[in-house]
Protein backbone atom coordinates (compact mmCIF):
# COMPACT_ATOMS: atom_id res chain seq x y z
CA UNK A 1 0.00 0.00 0.00
CA UNK A 2 1.52 3.50 -0.99
CA UNK A 3 1.57 5.92 1.58
CA UNK A 4 0.72 9.06 0.52
CA UNK A 5 1.93 11.35 3.00
CA UNK A 6 5.52 9.47 2.58
CA UNK A 7 5.42 10.29 -1.24
CA UNK A 8 4.48 13.89 -0.87
CA UNK A 9 7.80 13.93 1.54
CA UNK A 10 10.18 12.28 -1.69
CA UNK A 11 8.70 14.45 -3.70
CA UNK A 12 9.75 17.79 -1.93
CA UNK A 13 13.06 16.33 -1.70
CA UNK A 14 13.20 15.57 -5.55
CA UNK A 15 11.97 19.66 -6.39
CA UNK A 16 15.44 20.67 -5.05
CA UNK A 17 15.96 24.55 -4.27
CA UNK A 18 18.28 25.12 -7.27
CA UNK A 19 15.26 24.13 -9.36
CA UNK A 20 12.62 26.61 -7.82
CA UNK A 21 15.00 28.98 -8.21
CA UNK A 22 15.32 28.91 -11.82
CA UNK A 23 11.69 28.86 -12.23
CA UNK A 24 11.52 32.16 -10.21
CA UNK A 25 14.16 33.58 -12.45
CA UNK A 26 13.22 33.43 -16.06
CA UNK A 27 17.17 35.47 -16.30
CA UNK A 28 19.32 32.70 -14.96
CA UNK A 29 22.69 32.72 -15.73
CA UNK A 30 22.50 29.17 -17.42
CA UNK A 31 20.49 30.49 -20.10
CA UNK A 32 17.27 30.43 -21.38
CA UNK A 33 17.43 26.38 -22.83
CA UNK A 34 18.15 25.84 -19.40
CA UNK A 35 15.34 27.36 -17.91
CA UNK A 36 13.26 26.01 -20.21
CA UNK A 37 14.19 22.69 -19.45
CA UNK A 38 13.88 23.50 -15.80
CA UNK A 39 10.51 25.01 -16.26
CA UNK A 40 9.59 21.82 -18.09
CA UNK A 41 10.49 19.67 -15.27
CA UNK A 42 9.01 21.32 -12.45
CA UNK A 43 5.64 21.23 -14.51
CA UNK A 44 5.91 17.60 -13.93
CA UNK A 45 5.41 17.81 -10.27
CA UNK A 46 3.04 20.88 -10.43
CA UNK A 47 -0.33 20.81 -8.10
CA UNK A 48 -2.10 19.89 -11.48
CA UNK A 49 -0.01 16.54 -11.83
CA UNK A 50 -0.06 15.88 -8.28
CA UNK A 51 -3.83 16.03 -7.90
CA UNK A 52 -4.84 14.34 -11.01
CA UNK A 53 -2.02 11.18 -10.59
CA UNK A 54 -2.33 10.65 -6.80
CA UNK A 55 -5.89 10.33 -7.69
CA UNK A 56 -5.14 7.41 -9.57
CA UNK A 57 -2.70 6.00 -7.35
CA UNK A 58 -5.26 6.09 -4.48
CA UNK A 59 -7.88 4.47 -6.91
CA UNK A 60 -5.14 1.25 -7.56
CA UNK A 61 -4.28 1.34 -3.95
CA UNK A 62 -8.16 0.23 -3.52
CA UNK A 63 -8.50 -2.27 -5.94
CA UNK A 64 -5.78 -3.87 -4.55
CA UNK A 65 -3.93 -4.92 -7.65
CA UNK A 66 -0.75 -4.53 -7.72
CA UNK A 67 2.31 -6.87 -5.50
CA UNK A 68 5.97 -7.38 -5.03
CA UNK A 69 5.72 -9.41 -8.08
CA UNK A 70 4.19 -7.57 -9.91
CA UNK A 71 5.56 -4.92 -13.15
CA UNK A 72 4.16 -2.11 -14.31
CA UNK A 73 4.69 -0.18 -17.88
CA UNK A 74 4.27 3.37 -18.14
CA UNK A 75 2.93 4.86 -21.93
CA UNK A 76 4.53 8.67 -22.15
CA UNK A 77 5.94 8.33 -19.11
CA UNK A 78 7.35 11.95 -18.88
CA UNK A 79 10.04 11.92 -16.17
CA UNK A 80 7.93 9.67 -14.17
CA UNK A 81 8.21 12.68 -11.60
CA UNK A 82 5.20 11.45 -9.41
CA UNK A 83 4.31 7.44 -10.42
CA UNK A 84 7.86 6.16 -10.30
CA UNK A 85 8.13 7.32 -6.45
CA UNK A 86 4.45 6.08 -5.85
CA UNK A 87 5.01 2.21 -6.90
CA UNK A 88 9.04 2.16 -7.21
CA UNK A 89 8.99 -0.17 -3.56
CA UNK A 90 5.96 -1.58 -4.34
CA UNK A 91 6.60 -3.54 -7.46
CA UNK A 92 8.78 -5.43 -9.06
CA UNK A 93 9.99 -3.85 -11.90
CA UNK A 94 8.73 -0.44 -13.89
CA UNK A 95 9.09 -0.07 -17.64
CA UNK A 96 8.80 3.75 -18.68
CA UNK A 97 8.58 4.42 -22.16
CA UNK A 98 8.55 8.11 -23.68
CA UNK A 99 9.31 9.84 -27.39
CA UNK A 100 11.60 12.53 -25.76
CA UNK A 101 15.11 11.53 -25.44
CA UNK A 102 16.37 14.31 -23.69
CA UNK A 103 13.51 13.76 -20.59
CA UNK A 104 14.28 10.19 -21.05
CA UNK A 105 17.70 10.25 -20.36
CA UNK A 106 17.56 13.05 -17.67
CA UNK A 107 14.96 10.85 -15.68
CA UNK A 108 17.62 8.55 -16.21
CA UNK A 109 20.93 9.84 -15.17
CA UNK A 110 19.64 12.44 -12.72
CA UNK A 111 16.31 12.22 -11.16
CA UNK A 112 15.78 8.66 -10.94
CA UNK A 113 19.78 6.98 -11.11
CA UNK A 114 20.06 4.87 -8.47
CA UNK A 115 16.22 3.13 -9.30
CA UNK A 116 16.71 -0.04 -11.39
CA UNK A 117 13.73 1.49 -13.51
CA UNK A 118 13.76 0.45 -17.26
CA UNK A 119 13.92 4.07 -18.79
CA UNK A 120 13.11 3.88 -22.83
CA UNK A 121 13.01 6.22 -25.32
CA UNK A 122 10.80 5.35 -27.99
CA UNK A 123 6.98 5.19 -29.92
CA UNK A 124 4.95 2.70 -28.62
CA UNK A 125 3.40 2.54 -31.45
CA UNK A 126 6.16 1.35 -33.44
CA UNK A 127 7.18 -1.65 -32.10
CA UNK A 128 5.91 -4.68 -29.05
CA UNK A 129 8.36 -5.58 -26.59
CA UNK A 130 8.67 -8.70 -25.26
CA UNK A 131 8.31 -7.47 -21.95
CA UNK A 132 4.70 -6.34 -22.17
CA UNK A 133 3.54 -9.93 -22.00
CA UNK A 134 4.50 -10.16 -18.49
CA UNK A 135 3.44 -7.26 -17.42
CA UNK A 136 0.55 -6.65 -15.17
CA UNK A 137 -0.91 -3.01 -15.43
CA UNK A 138 -0.59 -0.32 -18.05
CA UNK A 139 -0.49 2.98 -17.41
CA UNK A 140 -0.92 6.04 -19.96
CA UNK A 141 -1.46 9.59 -17.79
CA UNK A 142 -1.23 11.08 -21.55
CA UNK A 143 -3.77 9.25 -23.70
CA UNK A 144 -4.58 13.22 -24.96
CA UNK A 145 -1.20 13.06 -26.67
CA UNK A 146 -1.45 10.16 -28.85
CA UNK A 147 -3.83 7.82 -30.86
CA UNK A 148 -6.35 6.33 -28.91
CA UNK A 149 -5.43 2.96 -27.30
CA UNK A 150 -7.79 0.80 -29.02
CA UNK A 151 -5.33 1.77 -31.79
CA UNK A 152 -2.16 0.24 -29.80
CA UNK A 153 -0.20 -1.77 -32.92
CA UNK A 154 1.27 -1.63 -36.07
CA UNK A 155 -0.39 -0.38 -39.46
CA UNK A 156 -2.38 -1.26 -40.12
CA UNK A 157 -3.46 -1.08 -36.56
CA UNK A 158 -7.17 -1.75 -36.73
CA UNK A 159 -5.97 -5.70 -37.87
CA UNK A 160 -4.72 -7.12 -34.15
CA UNK A 161 -4.32 -4.52 -31.92
CA UNK A 162 -1.19 -5.77 -29.47
CA UNK A 163 -3.86 -6.07 -26.70
CA UNK A 164 -4.40 -9.41 -27.80
CA UNK A 165 -0.92 -9.98 -26.88
CA UNK A 166 -0.63 -9.17 -23.49
CA UNK A 167 -2.30 -11.49 -20.59
CA UNK A 168 -5.44 -11.64 -20.05
CA UNK A 169 -5.75 -10.18 -16.17
CA UNK A 170 -4.09 -7.74 -16.50
CA UNK A 171 -4.80 -4.27 -15.63
CA UNK A 172 -4.67 -0.87 -16.96
CA UNK A 173 -5.25 2.61 -15.69
CA UNK A 174 -6.17 5.58 -18.23
CA UNK A 175 -6.41 9.47 -17.83
CA UNK A 176 -7.02 11.83 -20.88
CA UNK A 177 -8.78 15.80 -20.80
CA UNK A 178 -10.61 18.07 -22.19
CA UNK A 179 -7.90 20.21 -22.36
CA UNK A 180 -7.91 21.52 -26.09
CA UNK A 181 -6.20 24.29 -26.27
CA UNK A 182 -3.01 22.80 -24.54
CA UNK A 183 -0.43 22.51 -27.41
CA UNK A 184 0.49 19.01 -27.80
CA UNK A 185 -3.04 17.43 -27.21
CA UNK A 186 -3.84 15.98 -30.40
CA UNK A 187 -6.65 13.59 -29.07
CA UNK A 188 -8.55 15.20 -25.97
CA UNK A 189 -12.10 14.02 -24.93
CA UNK A 190 -15.04 15.71 -23.89
CA UNK A 191 -16.76 13.20 -21.58
CA UNK A 192 -15.90 10.03 -19.34
CA UNK A 193 -18.30 7.92 -22.59
CA UNK A 194 -16.01 9.52 -25.20
CA UNK A 195 -13.09 8.04 -23.52
CA UNK A 196 -14.34 4.79 -22.93
CA UNK A 197 -14.89 4.93 -26.93
CA UNK A 198 -11.12 4.43 -27.32
CA UNK A 199 -10.77 1.79 -24.93
CA UNK A 200 -9.64 -1.95 -26.62
CA UNK A 201 -12.64 -4.42 -27.38
CA UNK A 202 -11.53 -6.94 -24.54
CA UNK A 203 -11.24 -3.62 -21.34
CA UNK A 204 -13.61 -4.15 -18.80
CA UNK A 205 -13.80 -1.04 -16.83
CA UNK A 206 -13.61 -0.95 -13.28
CA UNK A 207 -13.59 2.38 -12.06
CA UNK A 208 -13.94 5.63 -13.58
CA UNK A 209 -13.65 9.24 -12.10
CA UNK A 210 -13.16 12.74 -13.10
CA UNK A 211 -10.38 15.43 -11.24
CA UNK A 212 -11.43 19.08 -11.95
CA UNK A 213 -8.48 21.50 -12.16
CA UNK A 214 -7.84 25.35 -12.97
CA UNK A 215 -7.58 24.00 -17.13
CA UNK A 216 -10.55 21.75 -17.62
CA UNK A 217 -11.26 18.22 -16.65
CA UNK A 218 -9.37 15.00 -16.48
CA UNK A 219 -10.70 11.49 -17.22
CA UNK A 220 -10.00 8.40 -15.36
CA UNK A 221 -10.36 4.95 -16.35
CA UNK A 222 -8.66 1.25 -14.62
CA UNK A 223 -9.48 -1.80 -15.96
CA UNK A 224 -8.98 -5.53 -16.50
CA UNK A 225 -8.18 -7.11 -20.10
CA UNK A 226 -10.14 -10.34 -20.60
Amino acid sequence: MIDIKQLQTILDLLITNDMREVVNNPKDTRGENRTAEEKDLLDSFSPNQFKSKIKLIEHINNLNILNKDSQIVIFGGWYGSILIPAFYNEVKQIHLIDKDEKVVSRAKHELFKDTNVNFISADIFKDFRDFYKDCDLFINTSCEHMQPMKLWGPAPRYSRPWWTRVKKGSHFAFQSNDMYDIEGHINCVSSIEEFKNQLPDNAKVLLEDKIRDDRGTRYLLIGRYE
